[in-house]
């Protein structure tokens, strides 16, 4: 089979992100404004932090979309964590998929987060968080994980 790479993202946290680095440009375009009308120390020193928070922004964007599961011919590797995140194929017995979706106002985001138990043929059980994800991209994860599973 041919290496895949899924992404796994959380539409909050996307929401999130973006709303952050539109803040940041906001910032900027002032900070470049108060750069031409004035050459204060306290304008130098804002527009300093400004351009820190635009290499920030792109550090953590460009994370968020490196996050997803690395599918290759005899293993795959979950991007998201950051260890025991490698797994063959031929060990994996079985794969279970949770994700609460039951409404509810007492539950918070911690309790929404999706997760991926893998059943290995050792008896060992492995479980990964892989966050607040949609039910399409939770399908898609097992269903490619499943055919891989029976291609071995």
């Amino acid at each position: 089979m041919k290496n895949n790479f899924l992404r796994i993202l959380s539409p909050i946290t996307i929401g999130v992100v973006l709303l952050l680095d539109a803040a940041v440009i906001g910032y900027t375009v002032f900070a470049i404004k108060k750069l031409g009308q004035e050459m204060s120390p306290k304008v130098i020193f804002f527009a300093v932090c400004v351009f820190a928070s635009i290499i920030v922004g792109i550090l953590v964007t460009v994370e968020l979309f490196k996050n997803g599961i690395k599918f290759e011919s005899e293993q795959m590797e979950f991007t998201c964590a950051d260890d025991n995140n490698i797994v063959r194929y031929d060990e994996i017995e079985s794969i279970e998929t949770q994700k609460d979706t039951a409404p509810s106002f007492t539950k918070n985001f911690f309790d929404r987060r999706a997760k991926v138990i893998i059943n290995k043929k050792s008896g060992d059980v492995m479980t990964i968080d892989i966050g607040l994800v949609t039910k399409g991209t939770l399908a898609k994860i097992k269903k490619e994980i499943e055919k891989r599973i029976i291609s071995e």
